[in-house]
């Protein structure tokens, strides 16, 4: 109950009205975080973090320990801005939103590794695969070479 006091304080905003005890009464935070694949290479004690641009720092901080029992160092944030688009049939113009990326720091030694999911081992391909592999890798050459002379064949 005391981390819902704790949300509660830290709020910028209301919260939807509870019939028990509206005062008390917090079952689910008002924010929704997103856990990134970083895109440069980042320390293993570091999380990247999409979070919206209400959330600040302390709830940020709050929110992972309490939740989640991840013990926070130091929180870094950023404001990304949404990319932009247009039509050119219609000349309509729209862009995403823009939101926050939150470095997070955690202390005490602990480091996270995103799991290889989608990743195939050697040991996992049969014989037929690493034919076909090897088939595709070979006329990846011919294609490089082909490229590299202007489109003149070998034979030339």
């Amino acid at each position: 109950m005391a981390s819902s006091l704790v949300f509660r304080q830290l709020l910028k905003h209301r919260l939807p009205w509870h019939p028990d005890h509206p005062k008390l009464k917090v079952l689910l935070t008002p924010f929704c975080i997103k856990l990134v694949r970083p895109g440069k290479p980042q320390p293993p004690d570091t999380l990247q973090f999409q979070i919206p641009m209400e959330m600040g720092r302390q709830e940020l901080k709050i929110y992972l320990e309490e939740l989640y029992n991840i013990p926070v160092a130091d929180i870094r944030v950023r404001i990304q801005m949404g990319k932009r688009a247009r039509n050119w049939q219609n000349r309509m113009y729209w862009k995403t939103e823009d939101y926050k990326v939150a470095y997070v720091v955690m202390r005490d030694g602990q480091t996270f590794n995103f799991p290889d999911l989608l990743t195939k081992k050697e040991e996992d391909k049969t014989e037929v695969e690493k034919m076909e592999e090897q088939m595709y890798e070979k006329e990846v050459d011919k294609q490089r070479e082909v490229t590299r002379r202007g489109g003149i064949n070998t034979w030339f």
